[in-house]
């Protein structure tokens, strides 16, 4: 009769552990099988950059996969922005956020998505993404979203109304991409690192500046210069990279959940950075800045000379591919 009773407990004990054990394993289920995954970025997380693509983007993430899959954050102070790219090619990590600027000695084709039309659907719709995703994946990487960030617009220190044409005479910092633009303007173009664009405004070195629309408050550049030129022009996206290798090894629930929150992501982040617009052009206004006028016919081509600027950088680096490119998104109507 003691034998049985042991018996019995031990039974009991039994199956009580494996109770405990059962629902152990279910409340541990989802962080065993979540995933993490490396995303690297080309700013740190203060920057406005990653705040208006990031931070929607692991937003949507966490709602559309419940969970499941999520990002650890690694900046710059990691690896430097002009050398991200091939470590993801490797599968060093597996996201990167940047730009094209940054990997233009491996390949150029992203970089003519900012001489497209910036609508992230009409990208899409019209097959100039697919284009551009399946260019990547011969690198060994996923596009997962193209997101457009800002345009640009120039600051002056003096009103442009009255020249002919609209910059005549006039010296502007710019970049390599604007430089174009400037000279059939009329204007000269001059190289100066941002830093040195202040007391260059300040001194009247130079009469003005390219910039982003916005962002110029952190610059202080607006206390150096009283007029917002209009209208803005051109566009610079952003890209959400993955490595292709660890996009193809998730189930295809999991891929789906990453190009849904790409898709939102992109029209998400419109409408951060173009509040974030608004927001800015109100302050600056508001401390005394006023818009002055691109002359008619100047205005009615800045966007294509911006355009012909970039495509000239794409097809001088990638050659055939980017001529192609560019005759499909003219067929499309997204492009000069």
């Amino acid at each position: 009769m003691k034998s049985i009773n042991v018996q019995r407990y031990s039974g009991n004990a039994c199956v009580r552990l494996l109770v405990t054990l059962f629902f152990v394993l279910i409340w541990l289920t989802p962080a065993s099988y979540g995933k993490t995954l490396k995303m690297l970025s080309s700013w740190p997380e203060t920057m406005v950059f990653v705040k208006g693509c990031v931070e929607p983007f692991n937003k949507n993430l966490a709602e559309i996969s419940k969970g499941q899959i999520e990002t650890r954050f690694l900046g710059p102070d990691v690896i430097s922005a002009v050398e991200q790219f091939q470590p993801l090619q490797s599968g060093v990590f597996d996201m990167l956020f940047t730009i094209s600027a940054y990997h233009l000695g491996t390949t150029a084709i992203g970089a003519a998505v900012d001489a497209v039309d910036p609508d992230p659907t009409k990208r899409r719709e019209k097959g100039i993404f697919d284009v551009i995703d399946k260019h990547y994946q011969k690198l060994g990487v996923k596009v997962v979203a193209i997101i457009p960030i800002t345009d640009l617009n120039f600051l002056t220190r003096n009103p442009i109304e009255g020249n002919t044409p609209s910059f005549n005479g006039l010296k502007l910092r710019t970049i390599k991409t604007v430089s174009p633009l400037v000279e059939a303007l009329g204007g000269v173009p001059v190289n100066l690192p941002s830093g040195e664009v202040y007391t260059s405004l300040q001194k009247g070195v130079i009469d003005g500046a390219v910039v982003i629309t916005f962002g110029i408050m952190d610059l202080k550049w607006h206390e150096v210069t009283r007029y917002l030129v209009r209208p803005t022009f051109g566009n610079i996206s952003g890209y959400i990279f993955m490595n292709l290798n660890k996009f193809n090894s998730l189930s295809p629930q999991e891929q789906d959940m990453i190009v849904r929150t790409g898709i939102k992501s992109e029209l998400d982040s419109v409408s951060y950075f173009q509040n974030k617009k608004s927001e800015e052009v109100k302050k600056l206004k508001a401390l005394g800045m006023k818009e002055t006028l691109l002359r008619p016919e100047d205005a009615k081509r800045i966007n294509a000379l911006f355009n012909d600027a970039i495509w000239s950088i794409v097809e001088s680096k990638s050659g055939d591919e980017a001529r192609q490119l560019r005759q499909f998104a003219i067929s499309k109507g997204l492009t000069q």
